[in-house]
C-alpha cells in the first residue's frame, strides 16, 4: 500500500494570471475630483475582462433609488469630451470599457454637469425593499418550491433537512446554515415587512425561517458573509427573452488567486424552496460597501435619500460627506444585541422567547450558536455574581473614602439582618458607653431612613469588678 498523492492546490489550476479589471461607474452631476458611485469588478466574458450589462444596471439603479427602466449608462463623446452619449445594451450583454456614467431618465444627458442631482441611497439600512416591483430578470427567476417531508420541521432545521450538502461545493462536511438577509439585519427585516415571503411568517424571528437560509461549506459560509460573492440571474445569450440561469457572481476577489477562477459565473448545486425576494436583498446588502461604493468619501455636498424611521417615509436631504457616512446606520444590529447577554448567563425565557426557538440550534451569521432568539436583558432581574462596587460605593460615600470601622460595624450589622431570617425582637442595638459607635439616627441616614430600624437581643457581658473599673479609670 503507498501514499496517495496531496490535493493539487485550487490556485495551481484556477489562478488568473492578473487582477480583474475594475469598470468605474460616475455620478454625472458631480465634478470630476469626486469619488466614483459605483466600482465592480468585472471578470465576465471568454477573456474575463467584462462586465454583465444587466447585474450592473440593476445594482445602479439600486444605488440611486431609481426605477428598474429610468437608469442607462452614457458614455463621454471622444469628438468634444463634454457630451454624453447613451450606450445601448450590447448584443453579447457585456459591457468592456473602463468607465461610464450612471444617468437618470428626466436629467440632461447632454451635459456633464446638469443642474439637478438624482439622489443617492447611503446604506442598507436606507434602502427600501421593492415589494412587488423587482427587475425583469429576478422577475422571471424560476427558483422551485419545496415541500417539507415533516410539516413540523421549520427554520433552519428545515433548511438543512432540503439542502443537505452545500449549495456551491456540494461538500456534506462542514456545512452550515447562511442567512440571506444577514441575521444581524433583523430590524431592517422587519422594518421592510419581508416576512410576507416567508413560510412561517407569524414566527416571532420570522429572519430564520428556512426560505431565508442556504446551506454552505464553513468556509464559504465565512466568503459570503464577507460580501465576496453571491447568487443572483445571469442571461449567457445574446437573445434577451431567454429565461436567465441562477448563477454564483463575484463581487469582491480582494487578491485571492482562485476565487474567481473556482466559483465566478459557476452554476451552484440544486437551489430550492428559498425566497427569491430574500435572494435580491442579499444582493443589495452585498453592494453597499466602501470598496463597491467610495462616492462619500470625499466633503462634497451630496443629496441624498435617507430613511425617516420615525416618520417611516423616505426624505432628500443635502448633506456633506462626513455627516452622510454618520447617518448610515439606521437600525440597532441584532449582533450586538444578542451580545449583551452572556450565553451561559441567559435572562429567564419568555412566552415570546420559546415561540422564536424551535428547538433546533443552528450556527449564525456571527459565529455565535444561537436558536433563533435575541438576548433580552429582564430589567426586574437582580443581577448576578458579586457587585463591581464596595459596599461603602453603594450608600453614596465618595469614591476612595475609606469608612471608618464604626461604620464599617454598623453596616455589617444592618446587612446581616436584613438578609437573615426572622429573629425575636427583645432590645435595640445601642452602644455599649465608651464605645465609639454612630448613632441609630445616623446610621439610619447613611444606609436609608425610608426603613424601619431593626433590633437584636444582645446579652450583656459579665461585670468582673473594680478590676475592670480601675482599668478604665487608667
Amino acid at each position: 500500500m503507498t501514499a496517495r498523492p496531496p490535493f493539487t492546490p485550487p490556485a495551481a489550476t484556477y489562478a488568473r494570471n492578473e487582477e480583474p479589471r475594475t469598470v468605474r461607474f460616475r455620478h454625472p452631476a458631480y465634478p470630476s475630483s469626486a469619488p466614483d458611485l459605483l466600482v465592480l469588478m468585472a471578470a465576465d466574458g471568454h477573456d474575463a475582462c467584462a462586465l454583465d450589462f444587466d447585474v450592473v444596471l440593476t445594482a445602479c439603479c439600486i444605488v440611486a433609488n431609481t426605477n428598474w427602466d429610468d437608469g442607462y449608462f452614457a458614455k463621454k463623446d471622444p469628438a468634444t469630451g463634454d457630451v454624453l452619449q447613451r450606450v445601448s445594451r450590447p448584443l453579447d450583454g457585456l459591457l468592456r470599457g473602463l468607465e461610464y456614467f450612471f444617468c437618470v431618465q428626466g436629467r440632461d444627458p447632454t451635459s456633464v454637469a446638469p443642474k439637478v442631482k438624482y439622489p443617492v441611497v447611503p446604506s442598507f439600512h436606507h434602502w427600501r425593499f421593492p415589494h412587488g416591483d423587482l427587475p425583469l430578470l429576478w422577475r422571471n427567476l424560476n427558483l422551485p418550491e419545496f415541500v417539507l417531508p415533516h410539516p413540523t420541521l421549520k427554520g433552519p432545521a428545515a433548511a438543512m433537512g432540503r439542502d443537505i450538502t452545500c449549495r456551491l461545493s456540494g461538500y456534506m462536511d462542514a456545512v452550515e446554515n447562511a442567512h440571506l438577509v444577514p441575521h444581524a439585519e433583523r430590524l431592517w427585516f422587519v422594518s421592510n415587512r419581508m416576512d410576507r415571503y416567508c413560510r412561517r411568517p407569524l414566527e416571532v424571528a420570522a429572519i430564520n425561517d428556512d426560505k431565508n437560509i442556504l446551506a454552505l461549506r464553513k468556509d464559504l459560509h465565512h466568503l459570503f458573509e464577507a460580501r465576496r460573492f453571491t447568487f443572483m440571474p445571469k442571461r449567457f445569450g445574446a437573445c434577451t427573452s431567454e429565461p436567465a440561469e441562477l448563477i454564483t457572481h463575484v463581487l469582491l476577489p480582494s487578491g485571492s488567486p482562485e476565487l474567481v477562477g473556482l466559483y465566478h459565473n459557476r452554476s451552484p448545486q440544486p437551489i430550492r424552496g428559498i425566497s427569491g425576494e430574500c435572494l435580491f436583498a442579499r444582493f443589495a446588502w452585498s453592494l453597499f460597501t466602501d470598496e463597491h461604493i467610495p462616492f462619500f468619501l470625499s466633503d462634497l455636498q451630496y443629496v441624498v435619500c435617507l430613511w425617516d424611521k420615525a416618520k417611516g417615509e423616505a426624505e432628500i436631504r443635502t448633506m456633506r460627506g462626513l455627516d452622510v457616512r454618520s447617518s448610515a446606520q439606521v437600525f440597532e444590529s441584532t449582533r450586538s444585541m444578542s451580545r449583551s447577554v452572556s450565553p451561559k448567563k441567559r435572562s429567564p425565557r419568555t412566552e415570546g422567547d420559546a415561540l422564536a426557538d424551535s428547538g433546533d440550534g443552528y450556527s449564525s451569521d456571527d459565529g455565535d450558536n444561537t436558536s433563533g432568539k435575541q438576548g433580552l436583558v429582564v430589567l426586574d432581574e437582580p443581577p448576578r455574581g458579586r457587585s463591581p462596587k464596595r459596599s461603602w460605593e453603594r450608600l453614596g460615600r465618595d469614591e476612595g473614602q475609606v469608612p471608618s470601622l464604626a461604620f464599617s460595624f454598623a453596616f455589617a450589622a444592618q446587612s446581616s439582618l436584613a438578609g437573615g431570617p426572622s429573629r425575636q425582637i427583645s432590645q435595640p442595638l445601642t452602644p455599649k458607653e465608651g464605645d465609639t459607635l454612630v448613632s441609630q439616627a445616623s446610621v439610619g441616614d447613611t444606609i436609608g431612613s425610608e426603613r424601619p430600624q431593626k433590633r437584636i437581643h444582645i446579652e450583656e457581658e459579665p461585670v468582673l469588678g473594680s478590676g475592670v473599673e480601675n482599668n478604665s479609670n487608667l
